[in-house]
């Protein structure tokens, strides 16, 4: 008896929140409108919900993920982390604030599930909520999908989207390949692994936006879902407890964590079509028109590889390069015959300037010589050489 009077009290406590939280957004939306007339908005604040474990930080102490965030502050918007901070069950009033105080949330995949198990006050949440953790939204957890399983365990590869809605907003922009299919994940990242879960309904209330084609023969219902919607207030199926306090989205991203396989979980892995309709997507949650972003104020426009310093060097020397937008950068030494002597990145840059370091080595850990070395970066778009001295 006094388990089901506690049941009462909190499921009564839970009712009281969702209206109140109703009533708080109207407020809010009020006061936005009127600031939108007599003044200049703010940049839309983010609440990114991630962990920060020891398999979710490079060897640097950086989380793993941050390459979302980077995307998403280079398209203007204010992120703020919550790396393990908004654990535990029930979410207590300081939870609750920060999470309302965002006007979006974003469930990344370094989360580990069962540390998010208030399903009624995730649930009462009035701000959208987009989830990239599969799991976090299966029928065990938040009751999402009225399953538990992943397509293979989890392990779903990067599989290329069918859009189900080819007008939809998010897909405004892009242009799918001949079969009419989008590929927004890499499966070059981690393992290539990202989960998506083994279903094709979303309950009466769910929109279906995109559904997975499963590649390598992997075993997966026909029609598998991808990208799914619930408006506010749906039930997320018939049998679920659970209601959306607000609007809600899957987008699963980031890879899929095995610790006998990947060493890292959740980390940054959507190709150049992957970006455009994540940012399609949040910028739709967000009642924002698709497709317009604020360029943020001193955001780079021009491709730039500045002069090493210092020059001439010995031992070291630091390299910056600037990209104004979203590419895969390889920076590389070379002798003067045009033969690589040492590769110092390769990989996928957010708009911004970077800088690296090289230590006068070559790719197999030996001291060059004296001489004029050339620096090249090399990007979707453009190619820029410069020249560099080692002096013993």
């Amino acid at each position: 008896m006094a388990h089901d009077s506690h049941s009462l009290v909190r499921n009564g406590f839970q009712f009281l929140k969702r209206r109140s939280m109703k009533m708080k957004r109207y407020c809010v939306l009020a006061i936005a409108f009127f600031i939108g007339l007599f003044g200049a908005a703010q940049a839309e604040l983010i609440i990114w919900v991630g962990e920060n474990g020891a398999n979710m930080v490079d060897s640097l102490g950086i989380a793993t993920d941050q390459g979302f965030v980077d995307l998403l502050e280079g398209a203007g918007y204010t992120v703020q982390a919550e790396y393990s901070t908004m654990t535990g069950n029930p979410l207590t009033t300081e939870q609750f604030d920060i999470l309302e105080s965002g006007d979006l949330i974003i469930m990344s995949r370094t989360t580990s599930s069962g540390s998010y198990l208030d399903l009624a006050g995730w649930s009462s949440i009035s701000k959208p909520i987009i989830v990239c953790n599969i799991y976090v939204a299966r029928s065990n957890r938040w009751q999402w999908f009225n399953t538990e399983a992943l397509i293979n365990n989890g392990r779903s590869g990067a599989p290329a989207l069918k859009p189900e809605i080819p007008d939809h907003p998010i897909f405004t922009g892009l242009t799918p390949d001949t079969d009419g299919l989008f590929y927004p994940l890499d499966p070059e990242i981690g393992c290539g692994n990202t989960s998506f879960p083994n279903w094709a309904e979303a309950g009466d209330d769910g929109v279906i936006i995109a559904t997975s084609v499963t590649v390598d023969s992997m075993a997966a219902v026909e029609g598998a879902v991808a990208i799914v919607y619930w408006p506010m207030d749906a039930a997320f199926y018939p049998e679920t407890t659970q209601f959306a306090g607000g609007p809600r989205l899957v987008f699963p991203c980031g890879t899929q964590e095995d610790a006998g396989i990947c060493p890292k979980q959740g980390l940054y892995n959507l190709t150049p079509v992957g970006d455009q309709l994540f940012l399609n997507t949040v910028a739709w949650m967000l009642g924002k028109e698709v497709g317009v972003q604020d360029k943020p104020a001193g955001a780079p426009t021009d491709y730039k590889l500045a002069q090493n310093f210092p020059n001439p060097f010995n031992p070291s020397t630091r390299i910056e390069f600037t990209i104004p937008t979203n590419s895969q950068v390889k920076l590389g030494i070379y002798n003067m015959l045009g033969q690589q002597v040492a590769l110092l990145t390769n990989q996928r840059y957010q708009a911004g300037t970077f800088s690296v370091s090289w230590d006068g080595l070559d790719e197999s850990g030996q001291s060059v010589e004296s001489g004029v070395y050339l620096y090249r970066l090399e990007s979707d778009e453009v190619t820029l050489t410069k020249k560099m001295l080692m002096i013993k």
